[in-house]
């Protein structure tokens, strides 16, 4: 016969509120709740708890029953829900979201759909994810991926520790604990945080509380804790060590100052294990708002992100706006947990199951319909983008689709290989090379070197024995843009990686933003110009370290993003080219800049060339600089890159100038 379950216990509910109350002020006030982020420790301890419970309750069954009941129960409460939140958030992201975040958001997607999203990024995910100031709609799955992967263990933890004596128990889970605490110390920082070995030791505290309360016949109606014989006394000795472990608890996760986590995530974990141990039928953790936000946690875990994401990302830091995106975070969990969790809560397994594989099937469909949508209607090519001349304006706008939302991937060049070993993350060596090159070449800039890459490595590195790539998100080389604190780290090391590299030759690809800026009084020569001084300085440090050349591509106005993703579907609407060109072009400081590269040259004393795209792009017969062709196949993505169309525009000038080298 199956043991009565216990009641279930509201405090525990009220501690999920309060990790959740803190994880959300950690996003979206995280200067307020600089340690809100160990909320998610606690839910790893309380996760911990509930697996042992699941376990306990089914240890007298056959192996295999008691596996398949675990896994049973664990996935019927947290799949549906998971797949239902990254399918609607894929569906936002399509409709909603910049176009220049969709790529790499559904690579994250696919990770979350696989509970893979707690692996590491590699230094080129981390590049590009700073290159577009991309915000991963995905990114807090981490845990639950995590939690998914322990899942897959822990039934065989159980399981072998049921075999060793009782009194051993503590022990055996307290061995398995303190390896997996010293894993996590002498990890690296992202293994630390990101591998589930090195999160087990939180897990097994819930587990070793839930045996410990078990053991001494911890339950909501004896109330016996540590001896048969309740007193008064007692009862006063246990409301008080859990009120003291609550505001120790408290007084951390809200301490408005960053605490380092490698001191107190073991505190809190130590200490939300103890108030589990202690807090049954507190009061102040069984009051009905804050375990109503327990109840409501899985809902609102998942939901608030992509909603913040989406704050993050379009709405200029409005605080209005972000309180607004938390308030309706809050209403979508209620409404969520309301209706959709309690409804497939009480579905028979078989329907479960039907659920399930629905869900996942529309997630795998969803996140690849952009291969499919450009399939469907993609001429016969080896080349998926090629453009011929009987191709329309309908290609145009599935291609134009295509390039925007693949310029993330088009950025990685898959013969340059950063070094895992370093942090400075901008910085690769291409590898393959021909062993016949004679040249030493130094490829840097912002994110256009990246753009540029693949296509230098067809034409130059034939020539190269060495091509050194540094590629730095929204930092041009020769001044450190609008003064960051990143761009002037990256404007050192541009400078120091050249010093260290002694190229033959340079290359500058960089799309202009500081140095095409005005001053507020126009200096009388480029001597009284600070921005030019600073560019000048930057490239006699170059120079010198330079055998023969410093090619430095010049300044071409920038494409208005908004405009860009409407070009093909403009010319559809019947807009003339030029009106189209009025809207798309940015001419905002691209003179200046030019005029400050060409003086630049003057300077350079015979060792610096500038490498101009102006007459490829220029229509004279309009007058305006046109990125796009009579088809409306842009030459620019969103994301103010050279598509793949327009650096097949510019491939000639490359290849005349990697011939010539030498």
């Amino acid at each position: 016969m199956e043991k009565e379950k216990s009641p279930k216990r509201s405090d525990l509910q009220g501690i999920r509120g309060i990790a959740i109350i803190v994880v959300l002020g950690f996003h979206f006030f995280p200067d307020a709740f600089p340690n809100g982020y160990l909320g998610v420790d606690q839910f790893f301890v309380l996760s911990g708890f509930l697996m042992c419970m699941l376990l306990k309750r089914a240890e007298n069954q056959s192996l295999i029953s008691l596996v398949s009941t675990f896994y049973v129960k664990r996935f019927k409460r947290i799949l549906p829900l998971y797949l239902l939140v990254i399918l609607l958030s894929m569906v936002a992201l399509y409709n909603f979201f910049p176009e220049t975040t969709v790529e790499s958001n559904k690579k994250s997607a696919m990770g979350a759909l696989l509970f893979v999203s707690n692996r590491p990024k590699t230094a080129q995910e981390d590049y590009f994810q700073m290159l577009f100031s991309a915000v991963d709609i995905f990114t807090h799955t981490w845990s639950l991926s995590l939690e998914i992967q322990f899942y897959f263990l822990v039934p065989f933890i159980y399981i072998f520790g049921t075999k060793i004596a009782k009194k051993f128990h503590n022990v055996y889970y307290g061995i398995l604990g303190l390896s997996s605490l010293v894993f996590y110390y002498s990890s690296p920082p992202t293994v630390a945080f990101n591998n589930m070995f090195a999160r087990v030791w939180q897990f097994l505290i819930g587990m070793i509380v839930y045996r410990m309360g078990h053991d001494k016949k911890i339950t909501t109606k004896s109330l016996k804790i540590f001896q048969e014989d309740y007193t008064p006394g007692e009862e006063r000795r246990q409301r008080f060590m859990c009120n003291t472990a609550l505001i120790f608890l408290l007084i951390i996760t809200m301490f408005p100052f960053l605490l380092s986590s490698y001191i107190f995530r073991p505190l809190i974990t130590l200490g939300t294990g103890l108030l589990m141990l202690v807090s049954s039928n507190n009061v102040l953790l069984s009051v009905k708002g804050l375990t109503y936000i327990g109840d409501i946690s899985y809902s609102l875990y998942l939901i608030h992100w992509p909603i913040y994401a989406y704050w993050k990302l379009t709405c200029d830091g409005d605080s209005y706006l972000l309180i607004s995106a938390l308030v309706a975070s809050c209403i979508l969990a209620v409404i969520t947990f309301e209706t959709f969790e309690k409804w497939y809560l009480k579905l028979p397994n078989a329907q479960m199951v039907a659920l399930i594989s629905i869900l996942f099937s529309l997630n795998l469909i969803i996140i690849d319909k952009d291969a499919m949508y450009v399939q469907s209607g993609h001429r016969n090519n080896s080349d998926p983008d090629f453009v011929s001349s009987e191709m329309t304006i309908d290609d145009a706008l599935k291609l134009n689709y295509r390039w925007s939302i693949n310029d993330h991937s088009n950025l990685d060049s898959p013969t340059c290989i950063f070094d895992s070993s370093s942090n400075q993350n901008m910085w690769c060596r291409h590898s393959g090379l021909s062993k016949t090159g004679l040249y030493k070449m130094a490829i840097i800039g912002n994110s256009w070197t990246a753009n540029h890459a693949k296509m230098f490595y067809e034409e130059c590195g034939g020539n190269a024995k060495s091509i050194l790539q540094g590629a730095a998100f929204g930092c041009e080389a020769l001044y450190p843009s609008m003064k960051k604190p990143e761009c002037m780290d990256n404007f050192t090391q541009f400078a120091e990686h050249l010093a260290d590299e002694q190229p033959d030759y340079g290359f500058i690809f960089t799309r202009h933003m500081t140095i095409g800026d005005p001053l507020s009084q126009e200096p009388e020569s480029f001597d009284e110009d600070p921005i030019y001084q600073i560019m000048k300085a930057q490239m006699f440090k170059f120079v010198s370290n330079i055998k023969h050349k410093l090619y430095i591509l010049d300044a071409i106005p920038r494409v208005q993003v908004g405009v860009a993703s409407r070009v093909a579907t403009m010319m559809k609407e019947g807009s003339s080219p030029k009106s189209i060109d009025n809207a798309l072009v940015d001419t905002k400081g691209y003179e200046l800049a030019r005029k400050r590269h060409a003086q630049l040259v003057e300077d350079c004393n015979g060792k610096c060339v500038l490498v101009d795209y102006a007459p490829e792009f220029y229509n004279h017969s309009s007058g305006t600089f046109r990125y796009f062709d009579r088809n409306g196949f842009s030459y620019m993505t969103f994301g103010n890159h050279l598509s793949p169309y327009g650096v097949e525009r510019i491939r000639h000038i490359w290849t005349r100038i990697c011939s010539n080298l030498g």
